[in-house]
């Protein structure tokens, strides 16, 4: 009976500790997801709810740890590893896992999960460790056992009340039926944030990437485009996107290190711009480049299986297209991106052997030396400055600039890489238009995709043409009432260069309501994101 008494003791101070993390997981879970803004996180009752299942889990993933069997405890560690590297990435980045990050897992190339290496064993090192301390406590300290009925049946059955509402809700229906599952499983993801919210996430991610494996032409414009198109009279469009660039690490907007002397001297010419206070529609490259090369817009992506993007209306007003990436921008199979779903519509695509992005100019060279196309639009996606920014540089930018941070040097190669582009542009057109930005800026020595910091949004955005109707005063036109050229204009802007009218009134409605894709999917005024800062 003694033994019984302190057994059961143990239980429920076990019990206590295991719902006070319960609590204090729910509690970080609904304020740092944005659920939980105003008043107090215990009125909301999404809280109590997300305690229960979490509280559930833990006690299972005891259970499993706990039992005689070798398989059992295997998925019981696997579990337990998995809930604590999500409390690691809270505590590294500050934030929970957002549905960004996880869309990014899925739709990657290995060079992209390669790079991000060193971030992950930030993440899974301390969760790794942590599961082993938990392990050997568990089995060697703690003989505590806890019945799993009771735990197991309130998981199953509030997993079953939320899966019925998904499938009898109607407005989430018509997205089950259509393969778009993200959204319906965002709902699980809100209940269930311990593991199995996330799993089920990426797995529908997985499953959803699908819906960008059709090449087939879209029929329908934009109703934002007034048809016909006119004539064409720029004969060589070039657009280069690059990667991760922050516009205060460039000389050419003010910085102390001169990272950026070639672009400088290119875009002060006659007929350039280095146009100021410029961001992105989005932190993630996975929604900025739709935002830039369809009518895709952050609330929505209908408009990028419904309307043709940049490069079917290119087609369409008969430039032959191009798309060129370094290696580290391959687009791997027909599944992994959501602008692969555009890129794959390009006359022609061609990835570099090398990660340097120097190594372009000679892919563009080849290019425009092999094909005799008389009008072309060419997309060229740079790696830039993305993680690890040691692969971003070579001796060149280190004898240049010796005593700089690393994503300096990032910043160095991207100039060297855009002079080598220019002049190769001028060696074989005599008529053409360049655009530089990038698809997103970059917290220096963290990352991007990440919480709400604006540095991720900031970016350059040059522009030079040799024929006088698309000046600086062109770019101008599209800026908003806020000071800042948003990346959604870049349709836009692009449509206008191939020929194309915009609908006034539509395109002053875009220019008055300059909001940003969040990490987090949210939509958010950009004001409101700059103002934090």
């Amino acid at each position: 009976m003694k033994s019984y008494g302190i057994e059961r003791s143990s239980r429920l101070i076990l019990l206590l500790i295991y719902t006070f993390i319960s609590a204090i997981f729910a509690f970080i879970y609904l304020t740092k997801s944005g659920a939980q803004r105003d008043g107090f996180c215990f009125e909301n009752p999404f809280f109590y709810l997300i305690t229960i299942t979490t509280l559930c889990f833990i006690v299972l993933v005891h259970a499993s740890i706990s039992s005689r069997h070798k398989p059992i405890v295997a998925f019981g560690s696997l579990f337990l590893f998995l809930f604590l590297s999500e409390i690691s990435f809270c505590i590294f980045y500050g934030e929970i896992i957002s549905e960004g990050v996880l869309d990014s897992i899925i739709e990657t190339n290995s060079h992209e999960v390669m790079s991000m290496t060193k971030q992950a064993l930030l993440i899974i090192g301390p969760a790794f460790i942590t599961t082993f301390l938990i392990l050997f406590v568990l089995k060697k300290l703690i003989f505590v056992k806890f019945r799993i009925f009771v735990p197991l049946s309130l998981y199953i059955l509030i997993l079953s009340v939320v899966l019925l509402f998904l499938v009898t809700k109607s407005s989430l229906k018509s997205d089950i039926k259509n393969g778009h599952l993200k959204s319906s499983v965002s709902v699980i993801r809100t209940i269930f944030p311990a593991v199995l919210g996330d799993l089920s996430y990426l797995l529908a991610s997985y499953a959803s990437t699908d819906i960008y494996s059709n090449t087939n032409e879209i029929e329908k414009f934009n109703q934002a485009v007034i048809l016909p198109p006119n004539k064409y009279d720029n004969d060589l469009i070039v657009f280069i996107m690059g990667e991760s660039s922050l516009v205060s690490r460039y000389s050419a907007y003010g910085y102390h290190q001169q990272t950026t002397p070639f672009m400088t001297n290119i875009f002060s010419q006659n007929g350039g711009c280095i146009i100021p206070n410029s961001h992105s529609a989005a932190a993630l490259t996975r929604d900025s480049i739709p935002m830039t090369l369809s009518f895709n817009v952050p609330e929505s992506n209908d408009n990028l299986f419904d309307n043709k993007s940049i490069i079917e209306m290119a087609r369409f007003n008969h430039y032959k297209t191009y798309w060129l990436a370094s290696a580290a921008q391959a687009i791997q199979g027909t599944f992994n991106s959501k602008f692969g779903f555009i890129a794959r519509k390009s006359d022609v695509i061609t990835f570099s052997e090398d990660l340097l992005d120097i190594n372009l100019s000679q892919l563009l060279e080849d290019t425009l030396q092999k094909d005799n196309s008389p009008k072309k639009f060419i997309f060229v996606h740079l790696r830039g400055s993305h993680q690890p920014y040691s692969k971003g540089y070579d001796e060149v930018d280190k004898l240049a600039l010796p005593d700089v941070e690393e994503y300096d040097l990032t910043i160095h190669h991207t100039d060297r890489t855009i002079k080598a582009l220019y002049d190769v542009i001028n060696k074989y057109s005599n008529n053409y238009t360049i655009i530089y930005t990038s698809d997103h800026g970059e917290i220096v020595n963290v990352g991007h995709g990440i919480g709400d910091n604006v540095d991720q949004f900031l970016i350059p955005f040059m522009f030079i043409s040799t024929n006088q109707r698309y000046n600086c005063q062109f770019i101008e036109s599209f800026r908003g009432p806020d000071g800042y050229l948003s990346g959604i204009m870049n349709k836009y802007i692009l449509s206008n260069l191939l020929g194309y009218e915009i609908d006034p009134a539509i395109l002053d409605k875009e220019k008055n309501n300059d909001r940003v894709f969040m990490p987090n999917s949210s939509v958010m005024p950009f004001l409101e994101v700059l103002n934090k800062h």
